[in-house]
């Protein structure tokens, strides 16, 4: 079993992880996000706080009490705190606790994970594939810059009122991809917000062209 991930510490939480995969989920934990293909879920921040210390011991087993002094950082929390938020992981991943796929229960003593782990900040940047998903279907993205707009060489080209010549523009670069609009009359939309500096991008999520003229999905595939 191998994992890309660093070991969480005291100043390492999971705002601060890089995206990971964990079996056929990817995970993003800055925005306490899991999905896989286009289903996506969102976690309490101690779930994904919980999965991410899991997932840095892929494969060990991890004592509640080094979960609760990781996660809670408390001297006291009852066991059923800990038992109800894996019990939560669980269901978010679709996992059995009977038949595990993703977290296993060692009685007495703690978990550990024993689906693969690997971090995206390991893997060759050949390996994912960025795409936008929308009306006329799936778009790859290129390695650098992808130009969003009415402009004839824009590679997401929307040749109607409301899009600007030059709209928007998502660069990829190798693991990790950005949107960023480019002045636009009507804006550039990302989860329902205008965005007014460059965001990166999770898979699953939502852009907008203007708040009502096209409308597409961030892919990642490996």
């Amino acid at each position: 079993m191998y994992t890309g991930l660093e070991m969480p510490d005291s100043n390492r939480t999971a705002q601060t992880i890089g995206s990971f995969n964990v079996g056929d989920w990817l995970v993003v934990p800055s925005l306490n996000r899991l999905s896989k293909g286009k289903e996506t879920v969102q976690l309490e921040l101690k779930l994904m706080e919980v999965l991410v210390h899991l997932a840095g011991r892929a494969g060990e087993l991890v004592s509640k009490r080094e979960l609760i002094d990781a996660v809670w950082q408390v001297e006291v929390i009852s066991d059923g705190t800990l038992t109800r938020a894996v019990a939560l992981l669980r269901k978010a991943l679709g996992d059995d606790a009977r038949n595990p796929r993703f977290i296993e229960t060692i009685p007495k003593r703690g978990y550990r994970i024993i689906a693969p782990v690997e971090s995206l900040d390991e893997a060759h940047s050949t390996d994912l594939q960025f795409k936008l998903e929308g009306p006329e279907g799936e778009i790859p993205l290129a390695e650098g810059e992808n130009l969003i707009g009415r402009d004839p060489d824009a590679r997401i080209r929307i040749d109607i009122g409301g899009v600007s010549r030059r709209h928007a523009m998502i660069i990829v670069d190798g693991s990790d991809a950005k949107i960023e609009d480019l002045g636009s009359k009507n804006g550039t939309y990302l989860r329902g917000r205008r965005i007014k500096q460059p965001k990166r991008l999770a898979h699953g999520d939502e852009i907008r062209i203007g708040q009502k003229v096209a409308r597409y999905t961030f892919l990642v595939e490996n």
